[in-house]
């Protein structure tokens, strides 16, 4: 039993170590600011209970270690290098597992994030990690997108759910809000991101302001920012 715990731990330190080193080789410590060492620990509970869950029932396919922190820890996290410092409360649509909501709770509890996902397995697991880690501002409905009621106090969306350009499109243009928000679309190409910007929207006007680009060893993608206004 000894044996194990101390392996746990040094795993867990090996985990942080990964993705400390990552974050600060992206430029993400810089754009978050601080984050102590308890929170990137968080990480590796967020990811041993994944795998725990994923033995049972299918929530993701990505199950090694280096691939989960480049995949869906840093993946995620590159989100803070282009978000709004008044992007205060966050949708985030279709999240699966919960990515990149979790991370971005985790990286920064101030967040107030809404995950909404329609597959119930997956939002029961976010339910349960986000009590497991005590992120008190952040809540997981079990919904699908075109049900959910937008009220005044969203500031912004995001999603890394695999949407063509064509189902996007038609998810702006239905989805319900009464003021200005910022919308982060994590895309994989340049295309795909004017041709959503450009789109002539019927209930929107939208307007892509900034677009942030990565590359890691397994993909390269970008982040479009858009300003959203009801007409």
């Amino acid at each position: 039993m000894h044996v194990d715990i101390m392996n746990e731990k040094i795993s867990k330190e090996i985990f942080a170590d990964k993705i400390v080193e990552y974050f600060e080789n992206f430029g993400i410590m810089s754009a978050v600011g601080d984050i102590d060492r308890d929170k990137i620990e968080k990480f590796h509970v967020l990811y041993t209970e994944l795998i725990q869950w994923n033995k049972k029932i299918n929530i993701t396919a990505v199950t090694g270690e280096n691939e989960f922190i480049k995949k869906h820890i840093l993946d995620s996290a590159f989100l803070f290098k282009i978000l709004d410092k008044e992007d205060k409360t966050i949708v985030d649509i279709g999240s699966g597992a919960g990515f990149p909501g979790i991370v971005l709770n985790i990286m920064n509890p101030a967040l107030n994030i809404v995950s909404i996902e329609s597959i119930y397995k997956k939002c029961n697991f976010q339910k349960n990690i986000s009590r497991k880690l005590n992120l008190r501002n952040f809540n997981c409905i079990n919904m699908n997108i075109f049900s959910f009621n937008f009220d005044d106090s969203l500031d912004a969306i995001t999603t890394r759910a695999a949407f063509n350009p064509s189902e996007l499109i038609n998810l702006i243009e239905k989805l319900g809000f009464k003021k200005n928000i910022n919308l982060y679309l994590f895309l994989s190409n340049l295309e795909e991101a004017e041709k959503i910007g450009h789109f002539k929207y019927e209930t929107k006007l939208m307007q892509l302001d900034k677009i942030l680009f990565y590359k890691t060893e397994y993909s390269f993608r970008l982040i479009a920012k858009y300003t959203v206004a009801p007409k």
